[in-house]
């Protein structure tokens, strides 16, 4: 525990060092990649092995300075991640046009391939905080029609890579042996990926990415397999998204349309077109840097949450939900706007958080 004699008081401080920041790339993505809209990288007080701690007094502030504060690490929670891969036979077309893509010639880029390689070099530089896993519509072991699902429509319950740490070369493996084929049944997708997120009680941030590049077809009861199931599609993303999953879109070639709408409904407000494999790489990056949030859970509760000081670099931050931070559920702290966008490109080395003791105030400057 570390305290601070007040004029008017005692303050006890939670400290805890921010992991290290010095290279923008150590908070948010890969190669300095910051996240857009102020999206809240998330963090839990815990007392890890090894660490030091002074123990936790959960009964009222007194005036000796036992304020219930627990000096500890702070260590980051990962995100949870899912890449929700549309693999319709037209994936094998040209990244840039919507002509067929015969790779021996080398004068095209097929979609399918330049995913694969897209993917291989963003997981390598991905931080190990975001957790991955690999959904595909359809699902690639299915031959034939399930009930009323025909064949090529069909999206089965389990990832085919679940979402874990570590599983860069599964994800990448899985998708080159995996060969596009089929309809686009984008809906099921999203339904099928959202109930497996939210199965998963690791209370991690979810999010999913999906990846098309077609219209959704194989409506419900549709006439034909490619019956278009766009406004379905629209509320399984807004149902994910009312459930707490965020939806980022990237959109494979030039006739991914409608994706804005998607993003929208996703909470994530536009899609990301890709129409090379360098803005696929580009798209993937920004995405991962979007995934990281700026919330921060304390171990110990603050015996008086309307008097609590947080501080970036030692400068009191405002309370507000849109520039500076909020008090969430279960001991958070959630940094907001601005202020996480500058968490995450590395402006700030220390985040702490100091618990107010009876009749005092906080500071603006901390020593």
């Amino acid at each position: 525990m570390r305290t601070l004699y007040s004029p008017t008081g005692w303050l006890c401080f939670l400290c805890a060092t921010l992991f290290a920041c010095s290279s923008s790339s150590q908070v948010g993505g890969p190669a300095g990649t910051s996240g857009a809209g102020g999206t809240p990288l998330s963090f839990v007080l815990d007392g890890a092995a090894g660490t030091s701690t002074t123990g936790y007094d959960s009964g009222p502030p007194t005036e000796d300075a036992n304020c219930g504060a627990s000096a500890r690490t702070m260590t980051q929670v990962p995100a949870d991640l899912l890449l929700v891969l549309d693999r319709s036979g037209s994936m094998t077309n040209d990244i840039a046009t919507d002509d067929f893509c015969d790779v021996t010639t080398g004068t095209c880029q097929e979609r399918w391939a330049t995913m694969i390689a897209a993917m291989k070099t963003v997981l390598a530089k991905a931080p190990t905080s975001i957790h991955w896993g690999l959904k595909f519509f359809s699902t690639p072991s299915v031959t034939t029609a399930l009930g009323d699902t025909p064949l090529g429509c069909v999206v089965l319950p389990s990832a085919e890579v679940p979402i874990d740490t570590g599983n860069a070369n599964d994800i990448v493996t899985t998708i080159a042996a995996t060969t596009p084929n089929y309809n686009t049944p984008t809906r099921a997708a999203i339904e099928t990926a959202a109930t497996y997120l939210s199965s998963l009680q690791d209370r991690r941030q979810k999010y999913i990415l999906l990846a098309t590049d077609g219209q959704p077809n194989c409506a419900v009861n549709g006439e034909y397999p490619t019956s278009p199931d766009l406004e379905a599609t629209l509320q399984a993303i807004a149902a994910a998204y009312a459930a707490g999953i965020k939806v980022h879109v990237i959109g494979v070639g030039p006739s991914a349309g409608n994706l804005d709408a998607m993003a929208e409904n996703g909470g994530t407000g536009k899609f990301y077109p890709a129409l090379s494999p360098e803005t696929l790489s580009e798209a993937l990056n920004t995405i991962v840097g979007a995934v990281a949030s700026c919330v921060y859970t304390m171990a110990a509760t603050p015996p008086d949450p309307n008097n609590l000081g947080v501080y970036l670099d030692k400068h009191l931050v405002p309370q507000s939900a849109s520039d500076g931070w909020t008090l969430g559920s279960n001991n958070s702290v959630i940094f907001t706007g601005p202020t996480c966008d500058g968490i995450k490109a590395g402006r700030f080395t220390f985040v702490e958080v100091l618990f107010g003791c009876p009749n005092t105030s906080v500071p603006q400057v901390i020593p």
